[in-house]
């Protein structure tokens, strides 16, 4: 689907799920609302309309987790962290939440806490791909043994493996260029992690992983060792931020709901494109 696609989707979307909760003012459609701003990247607008939405819905695990989602991208970490754990409060078995969390404890260098909601997310969901690549992305646990070694070693760390450390594109871009494709690799995926929602950060971690395994002739990313057989009746996502997507997007779909937002959005989609006919004939 292109991005031009996409963003009319969304836009259907938006228009779909505001019909819906002015009809219904007490609807939890807010979350999807403020889910599908959130994609947007409309994200003071996602903030807004969870936190109006929590006045009366204090207890839904669902709304914390797109408003600690929106104040990851915002970039205020100790709020999102409490998001996070209020949604886990309310529901402990959230794998969005237990994802979301996890992602934000690695921004923060909280490897080995993110390791622990990773592998309690793993645990109800063995064969999640996206559970499983984030689980690689981090760093092996370091044995004991090789603590004293390493304070014995020279002070020039390699800038990935330093918590504190600048994490950029032009870095990764450097490793590139110094035939380093590993370490690019690894700090492309931090970036993604960062930023769930650009399209060029995944396609590069793509092309990487498979530049990889042309040049190693090893399978990079099969989990063998990780994933087993699928559940049954349990469908995975490749998005970077929709592990469990149903429990944000889908909580109250009744079937009259469904039917308005379906009407909506291919009214709205027309209407786009006549749009786009009209202009293109002038």
């Amino acid at each position: 689907m292109t991005d031009q696609n996409q963003q009319s989707l969304l836009l259907g979307k938006i228009a779909a799920y505001t019909e819906i909760l002015v009809k219904d003012s007490n609807s939890t459609i807010f979350v999807s609302l403020g889910e599908t701003y959130r994609k947007m990247g409309m994200l003071d607008d996602a903030r807004q309309i969870i936190s109006k939405g929590l006045t009366l819905h204090s207890d839904f695990s669902p709304a914390y987790i797109v408003l600690a989602r929106t104040l990851c991208q915002l970039e205020d970490y100790s709020e999102s962290v409490v998001a996070f754990e209020r949604a886990l409060d309310l529901d402990v078995e959230s794998l969005a939440a237990l994802v979301g969390y996890a992602r934000v404890q690695i921004l923060l260098g909280e490897e080995q806490s993110a390791r622990e909601l990773l592998l309690k997310a793993r645990h109800l969901t063995p064969a999640d791909p996206v559970i499983n690549k984030l689980l690689l992305s981090l760093p092996d646990v370091p044995d004991p043994k090789d603590q004293s070694i390493a304070a014995d070693t020279d002070q020039g760390e390699d800038p990935v493996d330093n918590s504190t450390s600048l994490v950029s594109s032009t870095l990764a871009d450097l490793y590139l260029a110094q035939g380093l494709s590993q370490k690019a690799l690894h700090l492309y995926q931090r970036l993604s992690v960062k930023s769930p929602d650009d399209l060029s950060l995944r396609r590069r971690v793509k092309e990487l992983e498979r530049q990889l395994k042309e040049e190693n002739n090893v399978v990079l990313d099969k989990d063998d060792t990780l994933q087993t057989e699928p559940l049954k009746g349990t469908t995975y996502s490749d998005d970077s931020f929709s592990v469990a997507e149903s429990e944000v997007e889908h909580h109250n779909g009744t079937a009259e709901d469904e039917v308005v937002v379906e009407s909506v959005i291919e009214t709205f989609n027309r209407w786009l494109h006549n749009i786009q006919r009209r202009r293109g004939n002038v």
